[in-house]
């Protein structure tokens, strides 16, 4: 063949190939930013990246070197002032706190936490504290103050120990009214077990909440105590949650567990988590936890009113108060049942409460304790 033959021949290949001589270069992806510096990779080196990728081993899960997204908001600007001592409140804590499941009839009935508050060790068994909403079945359809809860004492229940093993649990009492059960746990070693705080913790004091979900990570959510007074919903006893960062009052697996303070003194039990973020004062926990030492069980006379404390109102009410009528401490009348002791003594509603059998009250929840004391 003749070189113009030859040369022709190129310039028809070249002129009918389909694709064009400029899309022969490599190919390239580009990820478009305004940053200068953006990566850009070839298809090439894409695929080589893919063949390396499902090539090479699996990855060892070893926990010490394993990736742990933090189910908490510990590690947020809000908690900064509060994170190391927190932290070692914290982790201390966590020792004595446990996750709890109950189940009825082979189904799943709930999943919360609990902690231990004592333990013999004559018979290698420990007591555990959490709540009746363990067993719960039914909620009060209305108001808790109206009554229609119901509860299978019947249900099984399972105590899942700190390390990663199980054991049977005994529902030995519940008391619906301040949300409370006691579980037998026979256990081979001995436990550790948590310091209870005498005194209520103060308005705006830092507290954290405590919980284990399934996996028995430890779930924490920081917040401070609220005093408010009850509703249709919330028991007179229970105190508030407030999250600075506005999360953290949607994780039932909290209920029964722990509320700290910073020096990891036990300052509640959680309760009502999920919808209303409150929780069990130790002051209620310790006379509840006496009582049923004692007696076997916890008595709380029906006093048949509910009530308002002065204290919690807005500051200007409580001076309007105090000018009227003198009056700047105790407990206002809300609702008087019919039928109740209140209602023959002739107690209406809007009649202030300075004292209970001789004791003066300013608070709804020294009248949860005065119940224990007076059943």
């Amino acid at each position: 063949m003749s070189a113009a033959g030859s040369k022709n021949k190129r310039s028809r290949s070249s002129r009918d190939d389909p694709e064009p001589l400029a899309q022969k270069k490599k190919k390239v992806i580009v990820w478009r930013h305004e940053d200068p510096d953006a990566w850009v990779i070839s298809d090439a080196d894409l695929a080589k990246m893919k063949r390396d990728q499902e090539s090479a081993p699996r990855p060892v899960k070893i926990p010490t070197i394993d990736y742990f997204k933090p189910p908490t908001w510990f590690h947020t600007a809000e908690v900064f002032a509060v994170r190391e001592s927190g932290s070692e409140a914290v982790l201390s804590a966590a020792k004595f706190l446990l996750g709890i499941s109950s189940s009825l009839d082979g189904e799943p009935l709930r999943r919360c936490s609990g902690f231990w508050v004592d333990w013999d060790e004559e018979k290698k068994a420990g007591l555990v504290l959490t709540t009746a909403w363990l067993i719960r079945t039914k909620d009060a359809p209305s108001s808790v103050w109206s009554g229609g809860e119901e509860y299978a004492p019947h249900a099984d229940v399972t105590v899942h120990l700190l390390n990663g093993t199980s054991a049977k649990g005994t529902l030995v009492y519940y008391q619906p009214h301040y949300d409370i059960a006691f579980l037998n746990v026979e256990v081979d070693q001995p436990i550790k077990l948590p310091t209870f705080r005498e005194k209520d913790v103060k308005f705006a004091e830092d507290v954290f909440r405590l919980g284990r979900d399934n996996s028995l990570d430890l779930r924490i959510t920081y917040a401070r105590a609220e005093y408010r007074n009850p509703n249709m919903y919330r028991r007179y006893h229970n105190v508030h949650f407030r999250s600075p960062d506005g999360h953290g009052d949607d994780n039932e697996y909290d209920n029964g567990g722990l509320v700290i303070d910073l020096k990891e003194k036990v300052v509640g039990m959680v309760n009502l988590p999920k919808r209303f973020g409150t929780f069990i004062p130790s002051s209620i926990l310790l006379n509840c936890l006496d009582s049923w030492k004692k007696y076997r069980c916890i008595a709380r006379p029906q006093l048949g009113m509910m009530f308002e404390a002065i204290k919690l109102l807005e500051p200007a009410h409580v001076d309007m108060l105090w000018r009227m009528y003198n009056i700047d401490y105790g407990l206002i009348v809300q609702e008087v049942s019919k039928g109740s002791n209140a209602e023959i003594l002739e107690i209406q509603k809007g009649d202030v409460i300075e004292c209970i059998n001789g004791k003066p009250v300013s608070t709804t929840i020294e009248v949860g304790v005065l119940e224990i004391l007076l059943g």
